[in-house]
């Protein structure tokens, strides 16, 4: 059956998340067809969430094979025109789905739209993004080199001093809640799997560049993310995992996009 939108949720270890993030999904009345696919990486506990939301279609992996991958098995399977990529630490503050389709449709050189994203005492999460440059990373990892020289390119890299109140095409969003068409998608190839984890999302946004559409973030969506960006500690595996995501990006684009 042809779907209006499929929504990919890719799922590790969280399901009181999970389970809320569906919660949020199901609590509102659509007037189109959409379905939910929930794409798990072999959590060691999930069959509850299942069972309590009969309705959404399950992919189980027997082992983790990462963001990227287990998104394009997804993709594989969903039958909407447009998909929705929605982590399971999301919840839908609104009845937004419809009107952010009918938005990209409206706007057809739109490749991917990004909402505004909210942390959950509703203050704004800084989601897009301009691409990385060398002296960014230095100023977001190294304190001595922040110290030194200040943070003006990771607060431009993050776009700090926006107020992130109007629509705007930017060059990539955080990978949280992101609609595409699926067009584009099958242009793409989907995600790159080279990606474990990290940099997904910086990626697909600079090949639907690429490819000539828009990056467009709208705060006339919104969405709550109980963000806890494990990769802020520089002595992390999460840090580590994310230095080897951006080499590997950097290696395919160059350091100054």
């Amino acid at each position: 059956m042809i779907m209006d939108l499929s929504i990919i949720v890719v799922h590790y270890n969280t399901p009181e998340l999970l389970r809320a993030c569906l919660r949020s999904i199901f609590s509102h009345s659509y007037d189109f067809k959409f379905e939910v696919i929930v794409v798990d990486n072999a959590s060691c506990i999930f069959d509850g969430v299942v069972k309590d939301f009969p309705q959404v279609r399950v992919i189980r992996n027997i082992r983790n094979l990462g963001y990227a991958r287990a998104n394009n098995q997804g993709i594989k399977e969903a039958a909407g025109k447009y998909v929705l990529f929605l982590n399971p630490d999301t919840e839908l503050r609104k009845n937004h789905l419809e009107a952010m389709v009918k938005y990209m449709k409206s706007n057809p050189d739109i490749g991917i739209l990004g909402p505004k994203l909210l942390f959950p005492d509703g203050t704004i999460q800084l989601s897009c993004r301009k691409f990385y440059t060398l002296r960014a990373i230095l100023s977001r990892r190294i304190p001595l080199y922040k110290l030194l020289f200040g943070s003006r390119q990771a607060d431009e890299h993050t776009m700090s001093g926006w107020s992130h109140d109007s629509s705007l095409e930017v060059d990539w969003l955080i990978g949280a809640c992101i609609l595409i068409e699926r067009r584009v998608l099958e242009c793409l190839g989907g995600f790159d799997e080279g990606y474990k984890i990290y940099f997904e999302d910086v990626d697909l946004c600079y090949r639907v560049k690429k490819l000539g559409f828009k990056v467009v973030y709208s705060p006339d969506f919104e969405v709550i993310h109980h963000h806890r960006r494990e990769s802020a500690n520089p002595l992390s595996r999460k840090a580590i995992q994310h230095i080897f995501s951006a080499a590997r990006f950097f290696r395919k684009y160059g350091w100054v996009i």
